[in-house]
């Protein structure tokens, strides 16, 4: 099924949809459409169609549905043994289906379907592909050839091969899922065969017939859904791994990393994994989409209002909705924002979309939000409200003209055949259509005229995409482009004319390209120089000299893996420049070079290595060693260096900080040791993971720490804080504290009494102390219930709040305040240096972005909320209601984050109805309990984090 596969647990991936007890069951309930123009209507539901998931038309405007009977079948169901595929007809033409039969049975795991222009029919399953045809005509498929075949021990149902969609040719682009990691041949008809492991998903190409099988991108998760617009750009949906959302919509180019990697783990956060373009060499995603994206297509008919023309439909599971996106231009590639389109109930969970032939919509919907087979099911028909028939006219001519992309491409097909008819589509690229024309122009390069002057059309079509399909062209046919890379050209007729250079007199136009600010062209330069690596050696100086120049030189080398490209790595392992040495250690860790184990080792000992390169370096030595590189297991090798005396004392505290606090051997015991090393940054790290740490007995060694004089005021100001939570038994101490005269102290003693009862004579030293005290005022004023704030301006005043927010500032209490469980508690959500919940986005590198952001993400929570924190209403059967955003699941338990970021657990047995809330579980007014100075002390601390 090609909703939500991307975890073996569920994990992150559900947000609390309906689930229902056994017994009765509601009927499907339509979605309501967001465009009064647009009608919604049932064309088909249970028992009639059950479990349907990717669905298209045939050749003879039929609908074709996926009906699933294998997916965690209950050992009580009583349906087909396999899969099959079902035709739907409305016979009487009164808009619902009155005619089920089956054109194919016999596959399982079955996850999408495709139909080819000459009329045959493609089918995924989790392990080949299938060519299907009805050569009798009779409805049913009586020919049967596998044109691909995934060989591997990983089983999980959805995330082996899916996302079917073919080029202008016929021939065939598909995706992979992750495969959990495990090992794979994939082999075509012809006997060509890919082999890997561990790389994460991929989007491949390979003939109609199977042959010439060929890897066109990878660092997916799992993109469940492929599409080529009638430009000849493709486009994918990726699910999100467990920790790195939102899920995403991506533009897929010819040799494009968008960053994922099984091998480094599943959730995603390891430095070597990218998911927005954040690594050197990845590439950023087009937008964000909502959970469990299924399926994308590129409306191009007649049945919906015009201004759908063109956009990208995404069919988003988890949330109940239909989305909308239109393209808009950005450097060589494209961005977007999710508009308005259909959007359903809790029972509404679409799966599939198709084009019905007269330009109307069709999707699939699975009903309900059991993951088991459960006999519901439905198809829903979208329409324009305006009656009326579309014209569908057998003429050639007047077909160019249709604005049904199916209809004008197959004109254009058919004129291609003769010299006459290529007339006509040359005579018609000077149409004021820019479909007509794209048409036209697909027909004339695939049929492989060579009358029709490309050069032209790039120097003077007004469409930029028209454009770039010339030059693709070009490029394809072997022929000089590299005019066309001149910096006046739009970047994306850059990226095509890329693909035509592969001589030496092509370097001065491909290097420049390697520091270009643009992702894709970088990308692009970079695998045009990996395809030809006679070009690397004769790399300038001037672009060595350029630490983007060398991280493009790296790349190539990696991905051209000649005889001595490995001997390379030492050379950028001794760059002078971080990102070049880290991205030689992820070279090493990829291909696991061990003749560079003795480097690592010598590594791992500089005391002067941040926690980014000590990470890189022990992932690195960890593969190399044939260990695995999970977060646990990596947990293991910095507790072996923390606990190693000899490992030098900023490693060991790098160690600190990265150990996490839940393991066994991190005991309060030892930390309480740690507290009183002769090294300050262990001593804080100490001081911090005890804070965090679950054991019995850390109250009392943070007591002890604090009352110790002879540790620094970082230290006891950490431990203050990490008894804040528990201060009531300790109002007296805490005065003592404030009032000894050191500012760190001070502050941390004010803060951690913050909602403490304290009677007259407390309340009488904390007036005196604010007396003679100013700075300590405001604090004092906050513990007293008194206001301390004064006016602010209002939260959409970012220009004011900013200018408010100037002045001196000090980041180490910044770090504290955003560890502190009385004010604003942001580590209840989120990590930053090693600590935290992983619960929201990781704040470790928030400093890469404008001040300006990071204030408006703490006064405006609610601005901008990526689809995986959505915030949810869940009503149970009980009739108790919860707010909260979706953490985790296992099987039939979710795990939700209230509003106080707290934890809370429910059975989707008990699950009356849950509803998503436009608000962020962030809650408005995080400012409200800082003062103006802590507030900027906190954002000063944010923005630091690089």
């Amino acid at each position: 099924m090609k909703h939500i596969w991307f975890g073996v647990l569920l994990v992150a991936a559900w947000p609390g949809g309906s689930i229902h007890a056994d017994g009765p069951r509601p009927a499907a309930t339509a979605p309501r459409a967001d465009d009064p123009r647009l009608r919604v209507e049932l064309f088909a539901a249970a028992p009639d169609i059950v479990q349907p998931i990717a669905i298209d038309f045939d050749a003879r405007g039929r609908l074709l549905v996926i009906e699933s009977h294998t997916h965690f079948r209950p050992p009580d169901y009583d349906g087909p043994q396999h899969d099959r595929v079902r035709i739907l007809e409305d016979s009487d033409g009164d808009g619902r289906a009155d005619r089920f039969t089956t054109f194919f049975e016999g596959t399982d795991a079955t996850m999408d379907i495709a139909t080819r222009p000459d009329g045959s029919v493609y089918l995924a399953t989790r392990r080949e592909i299938l060519r299907l045809r009805d050569s009798d005509g009779d409805g049913t498929a009586d020919q049967q050839q596998r044109i691909m075949f995934l060989d591997t021990k990983g089983d999980y149902p959805h995330n082996g091969l899916s996302g079917l969609a073919f080029d202008s040719r016929g021939d065939l682009y598909f995706g992979m899922g992750e495969n959990l990691g495990a090992s794979y041949r994939l082999t075509g008809a012809d006997g060509t065969t890919i082999a890997d492991e561990g790389e994460g998903g991929n989007v491949f190409w390979c003939t109609a017939d199977g042959r010439n099988l060929r890897r066109i991108a990878t660092g997916f998760w799992n993109p469940f859904g492929l599409c080529r617009d009638v430009f000849g750009r493709m486009f994918a949906v990726d699910n999100d791994p467990d920790a790195m959302p939102p899920c995403r919509m991506v533009h897929v180019v010819e040799g494009g990393d968008y960053g994922f990697q099984f091998r480094y783990g599943r959730s995603g956060r390891h430095p070597f994994q990218a998911w927005n373009g954040e690594l050197p060499g990845t590439l950023p995603m087009v937008c964000g989409t909502g959970e469990a994206p299924c399926e994308v297509l590129s409306y191009e008919s007649d049945g919906l209002p015009s201004e759908y023309l063109g956009n990208l439909l995404v069919t988003a599971w988890a949330d109940h909705r239909v989305e909308r996106y239109q393209l808009a231009e950005r450097g060589a590639s494209y961005k977007s924002e999710r508009q308005p389109f259909l959007q359903g109930g809790n029972d509404f969970h679409p799966v599939g979309l198709a084009v019905a032939p007269d330009g109307s919509l069709f999707v699939s919907d699975w009903v309900l939000s059991e993951y088991k087979l459960h006999r519901h099911g439905a198809i829903w028909h979208i329409r324009s409200a305006e009656p009326g028939k579309r014209e569908r006219t057998s003429d050639p001519r007047r077909a160019l003209e249709s604005s049904h992309r199916p209809l004008r491409e197959t004109a254009a097909r058919n004129l291609a055949r003769t010299d006459a008819g290529r007339d006509v589509l040359r005579a018609q690229l000077a149409s004021p259509s820019e479909r007509v024309r794209a048409a036209c122009l697909t027909a004339l390069i695939d049929a492989g005229d060579r009358s029709t002057d490309l050069r032209a059309i790039v120097r003077d079509d007004p469409v930029t995409a028209l454009r770039m399909m010339a030059v693709r062209a070009l490029a394809a046919r072997g022929q000089d482009a590299r005019e066309f890379l001149d910096a006046r050209q739009p970047a994306p007729v850059r990226l095509e004319a890329m693909a035509s250079l592969d001589q030496p007199a092509d370097l001065p136009g491909l290097l420049p390209l390697l520091t270009d600010p643009d992702p894709f062209l970088r990308s692009a330069a970079v695998h045009q120089l990996a395809r030809s690596p006679s070009l690397l050696t004769l790399m300038p100086a001037e672009y060595q000299a350029d630490p983007r120049g060398r991280i493009g030189l790296l790349l190539a080398l990696r991905g051209s893996d000649p005889s001595d490209a490995a001997g390379r790595v030492a050379g950028f392992l001794a760059d002078s420049d971080e990102d070049v040495q880290f991205l030689a250690a992820k070279w090493i860790a990829d291909q696991k070079l061990a003749a560079h184990r003795p480097f690592l080792v010598r590594a791992l000992e500089d005391r002067r290595l941040n926690s980014r390169m000590y990470w890189a370096y022990a992932t690195a030595l960890a593969r190399v060693d044939d260990r695995e590189v999970s977060e646990a297991k990596l947990a293991e090798h910095f507790m072996d260096q923390l606990a190693d005396e000899q490992t030098p004392p900023a490693l060991r505290a790098m160690a600190l900080e990265l150990a996490p606090v839940t393991h066994p051997r991190l005991t309060p015991e030892l930390l309480g040791r740690l507290l009183h090393s002769d090294d300050a940054a262990i001593r804080l790290e100490a001081a911090r993971a005890l804070c965090e740490h679950p054991g019995a007995g850390r109250i009392d060694i943070l007591r002890r720490a604090a009352r110790d004089t002879e540790l620094d005021a970082a230290v006891r100001g950490q431990a203050i804080l990490g008894i804040a939570e528990h201060s009531p038994p300790f109002d007296d101490e805490l005065l003592q504290f404030a009032e000894g005269g050191d500012a760190t102290l001070r502050d941390e003693s004010l803060r951690a009494l913050i909602g403490n009862r304290l009677d007259p004579a407390q309340r009488a030293r904390l007036e005196r102390l604010a007396e003679r005290e100013p700075d300590a005022a405001p604090l004092v004023a906050r513990v007293l219930g008194k206001p301390f704030r004064g006016e602010r301006p209002a939260p959409r005043d970012i220009d004011a709040w900013l200018e408010r927010l100037e002045g001196a500032c000090d980041p180490a209490a910044g770090r504290r305040i955003f560890f502190h469980p009385k004010l604003s508690a942001c580590s209840r959500c989120h990590r930053c240096e090693g600590r935290g919940r992983d619960v929201g986005p990781d704040l470790s590198g928030i400093g890469r972005t404008e001040r300006r952001h990071i204030v408006e993400s703490i006064l405006q929570p609610s601005n901008l909320v990526a689809p995986h924190y959505q915030t949810w209403l869940i009503e149970m059967s009980d009739g108790t209601v919860h707010t909260g955003m979706l953490v985790r699941t296992e099987l039939d338990e979710y795990t939700y984050l209230d509003t106080k970021g707290e934890l809370f657990k429910v059975n989707t047995r008990d699950v009356r109805d849950s509803r998503p809330l436009p608000a962020s579980i962030m809650p408005d007014g995080l400012a409200d309990p800082l003062t103006d100075q802590e507030l900027r002390d906190l954002v000063t601390y944010l923005a630091s984090r690089r």
